[in-house]
């Protein structure tokens, strides 16, 4: 695992420090540091399983695999990253785990609130940070990041101020509105617009946005593995389910990326 002085206590808020194979604060509070190289600072109930499962994260990663994320990821890269970059909601790990490789210099951090997905990141991307954490009270320092991300996550502006250096960016991924528009047809009777959050952040200006489209082919091996990827597995008939895993064709990619940058 990559050692951090980012990190504070879930607990009490104290900053920690690794010690051998765990975090500490001043007041006693430790966190053990995973065999797969992640520490996991989500407190008491909420340790118990939560977020993506294994066969949501497996097929992600089998999808991320065949280059689902390309034109978005290049799109980052062109920022380019800077400083200490954090993804939160960050999955398989794909994201930090490749600009890793493009930028050795900036110091990558990943958390998600699945077990599951952060314990796979953390075997397969060396050279990021990871931490099971919640969106919601995120467990570094205030002012740690000079960047930070967030695809198709929940997000709390409240907690990404907090934790953003001033002049700081928050990338901010949403699904456009034809994101897996041909796979939606199939699974829903009435298909619902995504519609995209127009509120401004407290505290933030709002620097670009823009639309990034694709296609993306996908085999009759692969579209199993997409829908259990998305949550419209959840949400659908069983029949409509196997209809869409049986078919194959391209798929639309749709991206909405808002960049924000902290002022105060």
């Amino acid at each position: 695992m990559q050692e951090s002085k980012l990190f504070i206590c879930p607990k009490c808020g104290k900053e920690l420090n690794i010690r051998e194979r765990s975090y500490y604060c001043e007041n006693g509070h430790c966190y053990d540091i995973a065999r797969a190289g992640y520490v996991n600072l989500v407190l008491g109930s909420k340790r118990t399983p939560s977020g993506d499962g294994e066969t949501s994260i497996a097929a992600r990663r089998n999808v991320m695999a065949a280059g689902y994320y390309n034109k978005l990821y290049e799109y980052i890269e062109q920022l380019p990253p800077k400083g200490a970059f954090l993804d939160i909601g960050t999955a398989d790990g794909s994201l930090p785990g490749r600009l890793s490789e493009i930028f050795p210099d900036v110091e990558f951090y990943g958390t998600d609130l699945s077990k599951f997905a952060i314990e796979r990141a953390a075997k397969t991307y060396k050279k990021v940070c990871f931490a099971v954490a919640n969106n919601a009270r995120l467990p570094f320092k205030e002012q740690s990041f000079d960047m930070l991300s967030a695809v198709f996550t929940t997000v709390f502006p409240a907690e990404i101020g907090r934790v953003l250096k001033r002049g700081g960016l928050f990338i901010k991924v949403t699904p456009g509105k034809d994101h897996l528009i041909e796979l939606r047809r199939v699974l829903y009777d009435s298909v619902r617009e995504n519609v995209a959050d127009e509120t401004l952040p407290h505290g933030f200006s709002h620097i670009s946005q823009v639309d990034l489209q694709d296609k993306f082919f996908v085999g009759k091996d692969l579209m199993p593995e997409l829908i259990r990827m998305t949550p419209y597995g959840v949400k659908s008939s069983k029949s409509r389910l196997n209809a869409a895993a049986d078919g194959e064709g391209e798929i639309s990619l749709d991206f909405r990326v808002d960049i924000y940058r902290k002022e105060d």
